[in-house]
This record gives structure tokens, C-alpha cells and sequence, in this order.
């Protein structure tokens, strides 16, 4: 069990029953000690309690009263309790109002340790129902959101549990797993996970807490998609699906998405973008893979990822051109690219799949090309890290490295990898957080112009790399080592 509270008025009681519960064998993350009831009150209302040891005759509030006022709370504990035999009159009232045992003082070890193994049972098996059910719902959920009857009859049983979770109106959200949303999620379940995504029901005030997080907190970014509000339970399946839409679209504008108005792409470029994803275009990116032409196949892909960001391809189109990809790159190759690039959408934008897509397939690219001439690439490497470290503040790419080493730009990405033990990216923003730091320790200059200096163009993407390298944001860190 998680947490025990002991309420008793007598100091050397309280420790003792205390020390008892330490000691009875049973694990217990946590025991609190109260004297009265009033401020055991408090520590119910504020958090979640096990298993509740009080006192029947105490000041303030007695274990009568706390009994009685503890019926209006949503989670009560299971409580015990413990008093002297001439309070027996009062104990029966104790019971009468849901007090599981009643143990006389002076509490012996023996009967107290039978009480908590017998209690640490239960809320085992209880946490166990618990999981079970709760899987059976999402289960259930995810049934109704994709393939079910939105008339299904349990759906009421549903709704009025959303009802009372989060009011007369509902939405739908939907996001990836690593969204920045989801620091503002950590205290509500998601109710299904749906090709690999996460799917949640909020409230209007949950949106507008979202909403302001986002404007507020620069690290935050987001690209989850959030349904229209609506208050009937049968709506549950067109907002699931209201949602899903406007997160994919969000994938590719890396922002929130809350309506479905979006701009107007001229009917030329939208053809033009169709001819990206047919198969044609995906075979010709799947045989560029296995040659030395590093600067088509950037070039490829990136008039690809050019056009997705400009809204020139639809989501659908460029989930199947993906798909196509990784199927035919199997086929071709005999290597399966699917755990890494076969569904877009488990990433949280389309700058962040586009580094996945370019690191995966230029390493394939090295790994298929002759190695020949690969006893250089030792020196070549040490005169590459060191041109990095000179230059990683400016606009450095790997196409640039590469070249200044003149070595094949696939090769190079494969031979990087082998020499410092991470990839490209991941070294130079490295280097990047490095300086960062010590200019923030070294330095008054604000935040932004230290992103600036060490090479970011994008002050929410510097945040957003400091967090995730350090695990705090930079004005943390600066406050944190200033002390």
C-alpha cells in the first residue's frame, strides 16, 4: 500500500502505532502522523489514504466526527479504529459509518500486523480489478471510437462518467506520445491509444489551461489536434475522428489545431504534390537509396517534405506514399524500415520525422554503398569533428561536413556514427547545449541571444533542446547555477 494515516491526539501513541505499522512486514510507502482530526481532514481532502489508524477520543474533532465529515469525499480510506475498551459504545457508532476494524489500546504488534496483511490483500486484489477494469474501458473506447456503434446501449454508462469527470461539455483530444501537451495531461488518463497515438476526453477549461500553457511556457511546443465541443455521448465517435483529423493536421503545421479552417492550396501545387506520393516518385526514392548520389536523394526528399509542410499533400496521401516506401524498400533491400518510418503520425511533428527519415535512410545509403576506401575514414573523421567544433554555432549541415572532408555524404553520415558513437545531429546539438550552458552560467546575455549564438535560428526549438538534453529550461539553469 501507498500511504497510512495514524490520527491520535498522544504523542507517544501515535509514534508507537507508527513504528508498529514500519515494522509489521507489510510495505508501505508512506505513513503520516496526525493529532486530531481537523488536520487529518486536510491530509484526506489534499491526498489519496490507504488504509486511515484513529483515535476515537480526541480534541478538535474526534474520530466520530472525522468519520462522519470524510462520507463527502471522493476516495475515502479504509479505517481502523483504535481506542480504549470504555469508548466500545463509540466504536459500534464508528462502524455503523463504514470503520472496518476496531482494535483496543494498548495495540499489541500481533493483531495490528494481522489487520494490515489482511488490508494490503485487498487493495492488492482491489488495484488488481482496478487495472483489469480500466483496460476492459479503454479497450471498450477504442471499439466505439473506430469500428463500434455510436447507439452502443452502454454508452450512457458511459457518458455520465464523462459527465462527471469533466462537466456538460466534452472534447477530444489527440497526440503523440512525446507531445508537449502532455505535461499538461499528467493528471488525467488518456482513454484509448489508437495507432500508436494518444486519445483523451477534456473539458473547455482544460483547452483554455492548455492553451495558455503554451503562449506562456516558450519550451512548449504542441501539435495535437482538439475536437469542436459537444454535450450527447452518441457525438463521441465524430469527435474522436473531428480530432484525429485536425491532429495529423496539425503534424504537418506544428501547432495546435482546434478548427478545420486551413488555407486554400492552388489546385496546380496540389497536383503536383499528388505526383510526390504516386508510385512512380516512391520507387524512384526507394532505388536512389542504394546509390552514391547523396545530393538527389536530398534533393528528393526534400521537395517531399517541402511540399507536406506546404500543405501540398494530404495527410492520407502522405501516410500511403509512406507506407508504399517502407513495403517497397523491404522488397528491394530485404530490410524493414517499418518500426522507424512506417507510421508518420507516432512522431510529433514533421520536422521530427524528417530527421528520423534522413538519418535512416542515408545510414541504409552508407551501408549499401562499397565501402571502399573505408581505412581513411578514421582521419578523415578526426578532421571532421574538429572543423565541427570550430563551426557548430553557425548554419552547419552534414552536406557541408561531408564535403570539406570530401567524402561520399552517405558514407560519411555511417563512417560519423562509427567514430563518436552518436549521429550528426545529436553531436552538433551537443556541442550546441554545451556552450549554451556555459554561457548562461558566464554570462547576463538573455536567453534568446544565446540561442542565436550557439546556432539556433528558432528560440522555441533552443528551449525545447535544452530541456530535453539538461531537464530543465534554460532560465532554470541559470537560477540554478547562480546559487
Amino acid at each position: 500500500m501507498q500511504t497510512v494515516l495514524v490520527v491520535e491526539d498522544e504523542k507517544l501513541i501515535r509514534q508507537g502505532i507508527s513504528a508498529m505499522i514500519k515494522r509489521c512486514g507489510v510495505p508501505v510507502g508512506e505513513v503520516i502522523e496526525c493529532a486530531n482530526g481537523l488536520k487529518a481532514m486536510e491530509v484526506l481532502r489534499e491526498r489519496a489514504i490507504d488504509v486511515m489508524f484513529t483515535d476515537i477520543r480526541m480534541p478538535k474533532m474526534n474520530g466520530i466526527e472525522l468519520v462522519k465529515e470524510m462520507q463527502s469525499l471522493e476516495n475515502m480510506p479504509i479505517t481502523i479504529a483504535v481506542s480504549g475498551y470504555d469508548d466500545f459504545s463509540y466504536a459500534v457508532e464508528m462502524m455503523r459509518q463504514g470503520v472496518r476494524e476496531y482494535i483496543l489500546k494498548p495495540v499489541e504488534r500481533d493483531k495490528l500486523r494481522e489487520v494490515m496483511e489482511k488490508l494490503e490483500k485487498e487493495i492488492s486484489q482491489k488495484n488488481v480489478t482496478a487495472e483489469k477494469t480500466e483496460k476492459l474501458g479503454k479497450q471498450f473506447l477504442k471499439y466505439i471510437l473506430t469500428d463500434g456503434n455510436e447507439e452502443h446501449e452502454d454508452l450512457d454508462i458511459i457518458g455520465k462518467r464523462i459527465k462527471a469527470d469533466v462537466g456538460e461539455e466534452y472534447l477530444v483530444l489527440v497526440t503523440s506520445k512525446e507531445d508537449d501537451v502532455q505535461k499538461e495531461l499528467v493528471t488525467i488518463n488518456s482513454i484509448a491509444e489508437i495507432d500508436e497515438n494518444e486519445v483523451f476526453i477534456i473539458g473547455k477549461d482544460k483547452v483554455a489551461e492548455i492553451r495558455s500553457r503554451l503562449s506562456e511556457v516558450d519550451e512548449y511546443i504542441s501539435s495535437a489536434g482538439i475536437s469542436d465541443s459537444y454535450t450527447d455521448i452518441g457525438d463521441l465517435k465524430k469527435a474522436y475522428l473531428q480530432a484525429k483529423n485536425r491532429r495529423q493536421r496539425a503534424f504537418f503545421r506544428e501547432e495546435l489545431v482546434l478548427s478545420d479552417e486551413d488555407t486554400k492550396v492552388p489546385e496546380a501545387l496540389l497536383e503536383n504534390g499528388k505526383k510526390l506520393c504516386d508510385k512512380v516518385a516512391v520507387s524512384a526514392r526507394v532505388q536512389l537509396t542504394g546509390t552514391d548520389r547523396a545530393e538527389t536523394i536530398e534533393k528528393e526528399w526534400n521537395s517531399f517534405f517541402t511540399a507536406a509542410a506546404r500543405r501540398q499533400i494530404s495527410p492520407e496521401d502522405f501516410a500511403k506514399a509512406m507506407a508504399l516506401f517502407v513495403q517497397e524498400y523491404e522488397s528491394v533491400y530485404k530490410k524493414s524500415l517499418q518500426d522507424k518510418l512506417g507510421n508518420p503520425f507516432i512522431y510529433s511533428s514533421l520536422s521530427e520525422y524528417k530527421e528520423m527519415l534522413f538519418d535512416t535512410v542515408f545510414e541504409e545509403n552508407g551501408r549499401l554503398l562499397d565501402r571502399a576506401g573505408e581505412g581513411q575514414a578514421d582521419k578523415k573523421m578526426f578532421k571532421a569533428v574538429n572543423y565541427i567544433r570550430e563551426n557548430f554555432n553557425t548554419d552547419i549541415n552534414m552536406a557541408v561536413v561531408s564535403n570539406y572532408v570530401s567524402m561520399n555524404y552517405s558514407l560519411f553520415s555511417t563512417a560519423f556514427k562509427n567514430y563518436t558513437g552518436i549521429n550528426f545531429v545529436s553531436y552538433v546539438r551537443g556541442l550546441r547545449i554545451e556552450e549554451a550552458k556555459r554561457l548562461l552560467r558566464e554570462t547576463t546575455m538573455r536567453v534568446n541571444e544565446i540561442g542565436q549564438r550557439v546556432g539556433y535560428d528558432n528560440d522555441k526549438h533552443f528551449m525545447k533542446n535544452f530541456k530535453e538534453s539538461v531537464g530543465v529550461s534554460p532560465s532554470e539553469y541559470r537560477r540554478n547555477t547562480a546559487i
